[in-house]
This record gives C-alpha cells, sequence and structure tokens, in this order.
C-alpha cells in the first residue's frame, strides 16, 4: 500500500506542477487523430496493462488531401502495450512521426502504468518518458514576404535538429463496458534552443476522454459512443464519435468534431477463435466543411491492430475492451 500511495502522491504532484501559470507559446496543438479512442496509449500512458492482454497498432493518417505538392500534413503512430500482471503494472512503446511542410518531428516514449482494483473496476496511474526530435528541410521553403523569414532565422538560426526531454502522465478507468480517463502530454513542454534564447516549441496539453459499450436487446448489435477532448487552455479540439459494430465483425460509424468535419468510419474486427483472432482494421474519411475543403479532398485516415495472448498454453479467448472494439 506504500507503494500505491507514493505513486498517487507523485501523480498528484505532476499533475499540480502542470497546472501552474505558463509563458504565452507559439506552439499549436498536437496533431488530431479520428481514430484516437483506438491508440489512447499514444497519449496517455495509463491504459498499458489495462487489459489481460497485448496490443500493438499502427495508424497513418493524410490530412488536407490534394494540396498542391502534398503540403498537407501526415502523421503516423506506432505503440504496443502489454500487462506484467505479476506486479500489477503495463509497459509500453509509443512512437509518433509528423511532417508538416518543411518541419518534421520524430517523438519515442516508454509507458509504465500500476492498475489498481477499485470497486468493481481498475484505475490505471501512467508515466511516460521519452525525446523528441524537431528538424526542418529549409531548402525548398516558400516565404510569403520575402526570401526570409524572422522567426525562423531567430528560432532555428544555424541549427536544423531540435532533441528534447518529453515526459507525460495520465489516469484510465474502466467498469463493466464504461472508461473514462485524463492525461497530461507534452508535461515539461520542451523548448527550442537557439544560440540566444529559449522558445516554447511544444506546448502541454490535457486530454479527456471517456467512452461506453453498450449491448442492445439484439445480440447482434453493439452500439459504442464515445468522446475524445484535448486542451492547452488556449486552444482546443473535440470530437464525438458513434459506431456500430454488427455480429461482432463489421464496424461502422461517424463521428464530429469541433471543426466541423464529418468523419465517416468503416472496417472490421477478428473475434472468433481463427487464426486471424484480434486482428482489426479501420479506415476514416474527413470531410472536411470549413472553407479549406475547397482546396482539399479530405483526410483520410487507417488503422490496424493486433490484440495478443499472453499467457503460453493455448486457450479458446475472446477479446474485449471498450479501447478495441
Amino acid at each position: 500500500m506504500n507503494f500505491i500511495k507514493k505513486l498517487i502522491q507523485l501523480f498528484l504532484t505532476l499533475s499540480t506542477i502542470s497546472l501552474l501559470p505558463n509563458m504565452v507559446a507559439v506552439a499549436q496543438l498536437n496533431p488530431r487523430s479520428t481514430l484516437y479512442s483506438f491508440h489512447q496509449s499514444s497519449y496517455n500512458p495509463a491504459i498499458c496493462g489495462a487489459f489481460d492482454y497485448g496490443s500493438a497498432s499502427m495508424v497513418i493518417r493524410n490530412q488536407y488531401m490534394g494540396f498542391k505538392d502534398k503540403s498537407g500534413p501526415s502523421t503516423s503512430w506506432f505503440d504496443v502495450a502489454m500487462p506484467i500482471n505479476s506486479i500489477k503494472s503495463g509497459v509500453g512503446l509509443s512512437i509518433a512521426q509528423t511532417k508538416e511542410g518543411f518541419e518534421k518531428h520524430v517523438s519515442a516514449k516508454l509507458n509504465y502504468s500500476y492498475q489498481l482494483e477499485l470497486g468493481t473496476g481498475k484505475l490505471g496511474f501512467g508515466l511516460s518518458a521519452g525525446l523528441n526530435n524537431a528538424s526542418w528541410d529549409l531548402s525548398s521553403a516558400i516565404y510569403p514576404d520575402g526570401s526570409s523569414d524572422s522567426y525562423i532565422d531567430k528560432t532555428i538560426g544555424s541549427q536544423e535538429r531540435f532533441t528534447n526531454l518529453l515526459l507525460g502522465c495520465g489516469l484510465f478507468y474502466q467498469t463493466g463496458g464504461l472508461y473514462a480517463a485524463f492525461a497530461v502530454s507534452e508535461l515539461n513542454q520542451p523548448k527550442l534552443k537557439s544560440d540566444s534564447e529559449k522558445s516554447d516549441y511544444m506546448k502541454r496539453h490535457y486530454w479527456l476522454s471517456a467512452g461506453y459499450e453498450y449491448k442492445t436487446a439484439s445480440p447482434l448489435w453493439v452500439i459504442c459512443p464515445s468522446m475524445t477532448l484535448k486542451t492547452t487552455f488556449s486552444d482546443w479540439q473535440a470530437s464525438f464519435d458513434l459506431r456500430a459494430v454488427y455480429k461482432n465483425l463489421i464496424i461502422a460509424g461517424l463521428s464530429y468534431t469541433s471543426a466541423h468535419d464529418v468523419s465517416l468510419n468503416a472496417g472490421v474486427q477478428f473475434k472468433n477463435g481463427t487464426k486471424l483472432d484480434g486482428l482489426k482494421a479501420i479506415f476514416a474519411y474527413d470531410l472536411v466543411t470549413s472553407k479549406i475543403g475547397t482546396e482539399s479532398a479530405g483526410n483520410l485516415e487507417f488503422m490496424i491492430s493486433y490484440d495478443f495472448n499472453l499467457f503460453i498454453e493455448k486457450e479458446n479467448k475472446s477479446y474485449k475492451s471498450v479501447r478495441f472494439l
């Protein structure tokens, strides 16, 4: 119990620090994902070890397709997580890469969580630590106001690559078909270090997420509403999802975001005891309704994941999780 108390105190301390007043930053919200509910360990380490099986997922997103010279942002996430039941813990690895214009950044984080039985459910406390690498290719940069940009010249100077420590923490609670979570990513707000000064680059993000698996009167249908909210307190994004699963195989649904985009989701999952058991694939296509949509063919996102049994003995087992519907 002393270990649990220390872990709770550490999490509360980190959360308190993250709420202290901050300097005005030039950083923007980190990349958006329509399928965030399927790869929550990318921003919340507390979900690692929350289930009795391991999981691995790859998500690829192309935003604002059809832009000239393929200049729309593109992001990929790779996440793997597994429980260590003997010590009521979970571990994981999260890697993300984003390309936007001449900017590119890659992050890699190790995740750890401690899982505590609480009432009829389980509460996870998570911590993450890793590195973020930011780089720029200015050889093809286009400057709207001339041949240079004062911010780029001042911030980047002669250095074209920056590596910073990346910290995060989170909570994840699940009971029955319901889950609720809170996380803080970019906890330490990494900065760009030029020869003359430091400037904010990655702003601290706060995440709220929740979801529910509702079993209808018909055994053929399961309805799965969920939501994800991320904010820096100076900006925010929200996504509301409603998906249905038919015969425990076919996934279809809609998502609506705070940018007024509407997303169509479709995919399949296998939970039938065959060699494909644990495999899932899903597409999401965003209809961009803002003015930028007139110059874009929309956003496309694809996820593939696999839930694997960690037991040595072979057994027929169906995987059930609000996170991996």
